[in-house]
Protein backbone atom coordinates (compact mmCIF):
# COMPACT_ATOMS: atom_id res chain seq x y z
CA UNK A 1 0.00 0.00 0.00
CA UNK A 2 2.00 3.07 -1.27
CA UNK A 3 0.79 5.31 2.01
CA UNK A 4 2.44 2.83 4.10
CA UNK A 5 6.17 2.59 3.24
CA UNK A 6 6.78 3.84 6.68
CA UNK A 7 5.49 0.41 8.27
CA UNK A 8 7.17 -1.69 5.84
CA UNK A 9 10.15 -0.27 7.08
CA UNK A 10 9.17 -0.24 10.63
CA UNK A 11 9.08 -4.09 9.90
CA UNK A 12 12.64 -4.69 8.24
CA UNK A 13 13.69 -2.43 11.15
CA UNK A 14 12.04 -4.71 13.90
CA UNK A 15 14.01 -8.21 12.17
CA UNK A 16 16.77 -6.20 12.36
CA UNK A 17 17.65 -5.44 8.90
CA UNK A 18 18.39 -1.82 9.20
CA UNK A 19 18.47 -0.89 12.74
CA UNK A 20 21.30 -0.15 15.06
CA UNK A 21 21.08 -0.83 18.75
CA UNK A 22 23.44 2.08 19.45
CA UNK A 23 22.36 6.06 19.96
CA UNK A 24 22.93 8.27 17.05
CA UNK A 25 24.34 11.35 17.90
CA UNK A 26 21.19 13.83 19.47
CA UNK A 27 23.18 17.00 19.25
CA UNK A 28 20.35 18.62 16.29
CA UNK A 29 20.12 22.04 16.15
CA UNK A 30 16.33 21.80 15.88
CA UNK A 31 13.98 24.20 18.37
CA UNK A 32 10.60 22.08 18.95
CA UNK A 33 7.99 24.31 19.09
CA UNK A 34 4.39 23.11 20.00
CA UNK A 35 2.56 24.54 16.82
CA UNK A 36 1.80 22.61 13.50
CA UNK A 37 4.39 24.78 11.10
CA UNK A 38 7.36 23.36 13.35
CA UNK A 39 6.52 19.94 12.98
CA UNK A 40 6.27 20.85 9.15
CA UNK A 41 9.46 22.42 9.57
CA UNK A 42 11.00 19.86 11.21
CA UNK A 43 10.26 17.09 9.01
CA UNK A 44 11.39 19.49 5.67
CA UNK A 45 14.10 19.46 7.60
CA UNK A 46 14.92 15.89 7.93
CA UNK A 47 14.32 15.27 4.08
CA UNK A 48 16.46 18.33 3.49
CA UNK A 49 19.19 16.76 5.50
CA UNK A 50 19.06 13.25 3.57
CA UNK A 51 18.29 14.21 0.13
CA UNK A 52 20.18 17.43 -0.01
CA UNK A 53 22.71 17.66 2.73
CA UNK A 54 23.40 13.75 2.55
CA UNK A 55 23.75 14.10 6.61
CA UNK A 56 22.02 10.65 7.27
CA UNK A 57 24.01 11.06 10.90
CA UNK A 58 21.90 14.11 11.44
CA UNK A 59 18.78 12.90 10.04
CA UNK A 60 18.83 9.70 11.96
CA UNK A 61 19.79 11.87 15.25
CA UNK A 62 16.54 14.40 13.94
CA UNK A 63 14.09 10.61 13.43
CA UNK A 64 15.68 9.14 16.69
CA UNK A 65 14.57 12.77 19.16
CA UNK A 66 10.99 11.79 17.41
CA UNK A 67 10.92 8.15 19.44
CA UNK A 68 9.88 7.77 22.90
CA UNK A 69 10.58 6.30 26.16
CA UNK A 70 8.22 5.26 28.75
CA UNK A 71 7.33 8.55 30.47
CA UNK A 72 6.98 10.82 26.73
CA UNK A 73 5.24 7.67 25.95
CA UNK A 74 2.53 7.28 28.47
CA UNK A 75 2.09 11.17 28.04
CA UNK A 76 0.26 10.45 24.76
CA UNK A 77 -2.07 7.43 26.38
CA UNK A 78 -4.71 7.48 28.95
CA UNK A 79 -4.81 7.17 32.67
CA UNK A 80 -5.31 3.77 33.80
CA UNK A 81 -4.35 2.29 30.62
CA UNK A 82 -4.49 -1.51 30.30
CA UNK A 83 -1.50 -2.78 31.82
CA UNK A 84 -1.03 -4.98 28.62
CA UNK A 85 -1.71 -2.69 26.03
CA UNK A 86 0.85 -0.41 27.41
CA UNK A 87 3.34 -3.08 27.83
CA UNK A 88 2.61 -4.17 23.80
CA UNK A 89 3.15 -0.51 23.21
CA UNK A 90 6.53 0.17 25.21
CA UNK A 91 7.81 -2.98 23.60
CA UNK A 92 7.25 -1.99 20.34
CA UNK A 93 9.17 0.70 20.54
CA UNK A 94 11.92 -1.16 23.01
CA UNK A 95 12.56 -3.66 19.32
CA UNK A 96 12.47 -0.92 16.98
CA UNK A 97 15.72 0.69 18.59
CA UNK A 98 17.39 3.50 17.54
CA UNK A 99 17.37 4.69 13.45
CA UNK A 100 20.84 4.14 12.21
CA UNK A 101 22.12 6.41 9.90
CA UNK A 102 21.61 3.68 6.83
CA UNK A 103 18.42 3.04 8.19
CA UNK A 104 17.42 7.07 7.79
CA UNK A 105 16.95 7.71 4.14
CA UNK A 106 14.52 4.50 4.06
CA UNK A 107 12.65 5.94 6.48
CA UNK A 108 12.12 9.54 4.94
CA UNK A 109 10.86 9.29 1.25
CA UNK A 110 12.05 9.88 -2.38
CA UNK A 111 14.08 12.97 -3.43
CA UNK A 112 11.06 14.01 -5.22
CA UNK A 113 8.72 13.51 -2.45
CA UNK A 114 9.27 16.94 -0.29
CA UNK A 115 5.79 18.33 0.34
CA UNK A 116 5.25 17.49 3.59
CA UNK A 117 1.54 17.91 4.79
CA UNK A 118 0.67 17.89 8.34
CA UNK A 119 -2.78 16.89 9.72
CA UNK A 120 -4.30 17.21 13.01
CA UNK A 121 -6.93 15.61 15.37
CA UNK A 122 -7.84 15.62 18.85
CA UNK A 123 -8.44 11.85 20.38
CA UNK A 124 -12.26 13.05 20.14
CA UNK A 125 -12.45 13.87 16.69
CA UNK A 126 -10.58 10.37 16.06
CA UNK A 127 -12.87 8.74 18.67
CA UNK A 128 -16.52 10.43 16.33
CA UNK A 129 -14.15 9.39 12.95
CA UNK A 130 -17.23 11.80 11.16
CA UNK A 131 -17.24 11.41 7.52
CA UNK A 132 -15.10 14.25 5.73
CA UNK A 133 -13.66 15.05 9.24
CA UNK A 134 -9.23 15.82 8.86
CA UNK A 135 -9.77 12.23 11.23
CA UNK A 136 -11.75 10.27 8.80
CA UNK A 137 -9.36 11.28 5.81
CA UNK A 138 -5.69 11.26 7.22
CA UNK A 139 -6.02 9.30 9.90
CA UNK A 140 -6.00 4.78 9.76
CA UNK A 141 -9.21 3.61 10.23
CA UNK A 142 -7.65 1.79 12.93
CA UNK A 143 -6.81 4.24 15.05
CA UNK A 144 -11.12 5.28 15.89
CA UNK A 145 -10.25 2.03 18.27
CA UNK A 146 -7.14 2.36 19.47
CA UNK A 147 -8.00 6.57 20.23
CA UNK A 148 -11.21 5.07 22.03
CA UNK A 149 -8.88 2.33 24.49
CA UNK A 150 -5.80 4.12 25.14
CA UNK A 151 -4.94 7.80 23.94
CA UNK A 152 -5.54 10.31 26.61
CA UNK A 153 -8.72 13.06 26.10
CA UNK A 154 -7.93 16.31 24.76
CA UNK A 155 -4.97 15.80 23.28
CA UNK A 156 -4.20 16.75 19.42
CA UNK A 157 -2.39 14.29 17.02
CA UNK A 158 -0.68 14.66 13.63
CA UNK A 159 -0.49 12.61 10.38
CA UNK A 160 2.49 13.73 8.76
CA UNK A 161 2.83 12.71 4.87
CA UNK A 162 5.86 13.48 2.34
CA UNK A 163 4.42 13.88 -1.24
CA UNK A 164 5.76 14.48 -4.18
CA UNK A 165 4.18 17.80 -6.04
CA UNK A 166 0.70 16.70 -8.12
CA UNK A 167 0.56 13.07 -6.41
CA UNK A 168 -0.87 11.54 -3.91
CA UNK A 169 0.45 8.42 -2.78
CA UNK A 170 2.63 9.42 -0.03
CA UNK A 171 5.28 7.96 2.90
CA UNK A 172 3.16 8.45 6.09
CA UNK A 173 4.70 8.88 10.10
CA UNK A 174 1.88 8.49 12.54
CA UNK A 175 0.36 10.02 15.43
CA UNK A 176 2.59 12.24 16.68
CA UNK A 177 2.10 14.66 19.46
CA UNK A 178 3.78 17.11 21.39
CA UNK A 179 5.03 15.78 24.70
CA UNK A 180 5.44 18.64 26.75
CA UNK A 181 8.78 19.13 25.60
CA UNK A 182 9.36 18.50 22.30
CA UNK A 183 7.58 16.35 18.99
CA UNK A 184 6.85 12.50 19.70
CA UNK A 185 5.80 9.77 17.68
CA UNK A 186 3.60 6.90 19.03
CA UNK A 187 3.68 5.51 15.58
CA UNK A 188 1.00 2.83 13.99
CA UNK A 189 0.27 1.32 17.63
CA UNK A 190 -3.35 0.44 16.22
CA UNK A 191 -1.52 -2.61 14.16
CA UNK A 192 -0.59 -4.25 17.49
CA UNK A 193 -4.11 -4.66 18.98
CA UNK A 194 -6.47 -7.30 17.55
CA UNK A 195 -10.47 -6.17 16.86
Amino acid sequence: MPGRKFFAVLIALWTGFVFSAAGADSGVAFKHENKPQNLQALFELIHHTVHVRKDTKQAAALINALLPDEARTKKALKDGIEPDALRQILDMHKQLGSISPDAAPKLVSGPDQKMVRVHAATTEEIVRFAEDSVAYKAFPGGMRRIARQALRPGMTFYEVEYHERGKNAAVKFDLLYWDGRQWTMLGPVWRLFKR
